[in-house]
């Protein structure tokens, strides 16, 4: 969550998308606080044309918002979260050197507030699609499912639950198949510390059939993740949109650019040379494979009967249920289900 002075963006960018953060501290060599960098910081910037080898000495804010620790008020801090609407408030000790980072998370505990994430924590939900065979990642796959791929000292699917601890969701639900019982013996490391329950498919279900096992829980709400993506997003966002918008199904999707270095051929209706369009760029909105969805439209589904989750989100269309787009940054997306986007992401890892 640090990083010195004379560091360059693009080590920032690392280290932004390392902690999931939108902010990182920027001090000296002796610890001393000196600013605060946002990934907006660093946005704007390269619109104003630096490139990720510039320093960072010339972007970040040199006038933080900071408390020191003889000073330390938690309903302060509170309000100057809400007001400010920062990231992160770093607490110094007398001579300016940082001691701790508060973070908005760590003092809503604090009062009954009316937040999304605190408000929901027991009516919501995380489900984990953990029961494909990962064919793309054989040969590791034989041996090990998917899920269970190394991340550092972990796994994937350790670092997707912590994503989520790490907004207070605690509640979640692991469909297996596929090597059902290795996915059971790694999860029991976790013992009481998430609340988890692993629901194993008699017959492969698809993408989305295995939901009907949800139709009698206790949540209200369910974020669902395929176990092989990564998203660093304020999840508290995602959960604010779905609900302030009254969606019934919310897709999260990530935007991206698609440059064609070839000269396209254009053609008209009857399919006649009309012209070309030299090195043409497109946009896209990928599903990133995170999802929100209200348990009151489990009722579309049936016990142990095969659906992918296109179909389920197809038949919600058809039943005229609102359907939301939570757009993200392409760069807080790592799909880590094949060996090209898996070995790409441990080199930044």
């Amino acid at each position: 969550m640090q990083i010195l002075e004379n560091s360059n963006i693009r080590q920032a960018m690392k280290i932004l998308n390392k902690f999931a953060s939108k902010t990182i501290i920027v001090i000296n060599n002796k610890n001393k606080l000196i600013g605060t960098l946002s990934d907006g910081d660093i946005r704007r910037s390269v619109i104003r044309g630096f490139d990720l080898e510039s320093s960072i000495k010339n972007i970040y804010n040199k006038k933080p918002i900071y408390m020191y620790d003889n000073e330390i008020d938690k309903k302060k801090l509170r309000k100057i979260f809400l007001k400010k609407k920062i990231h992160l408030i770093p607490i110094v000790n007398k001579k300016k050197r940082l001691v701790k980072i508060f973070h908005l998370e760590d003092v809503l505990d604090f009062d009954d507030l009316n937040y999304k994430i605190k408000e929901y924590s027991k009516k919501l939900g995380v489900v984990i699609m953990a029961g494909g065979k990962g064919i793309r990642m054989q040969p590791y796959t034989k041996i090990f499912p998917k899920p269970l791929l190394p991340m550092g000292e972990d796994t994937v699917i350790d670092l997707i639950v912590s994503k989520f601890l790490n907004f207070k969701i605690n509640n979640f639900y692991i469909t297996t198949n596929y090597k059902h019982q290795v996915i059971n013996n790694h999860f029991k490391k976790y013992k009481s510390n998430i609340n988890y329950k692993l629901i194993k498919e008699d017959k492969k279900l698809g993408t989305a059939g295995s939901l009907a096992y949800l139709k009698n829980s206790d949540e209200d709400l369910f974020f669902i993740s395929n176990c092989d993506v990564v998203i660093s997003q304020n999840y508290n966002d995602i959960l604010n949109f779905h609900t302030k918008n009254k969606n019934d199904f919310t897709i999260v999707a990530s935007r991206k650019s698609i440059n064609f270095p070839y000269g396209v051929c254009l053609l008209n209706d009857k399919k006649k040379f009309e012209g070309f369009k030299e090195k043409p760029n497109y946009n896209f909105l990928l599903n990133t494979g995170l999802y929100l969805i209200n348990k009151k439209e489990l009722k579309f589904l049936k016990k142990n009967q095969k659906l992918d989750m296109d179909d389920l989100i197809l038949r919600l269309k058809k039943k005229k249920k609102k359907i939301g787009i939570f757009q993200i940054n392409h760069d807080n997306w790592q799909d880590l289900g094949s060996w090209k986007n898996y070995n790409n992401h441990i080199k930044n890892y």
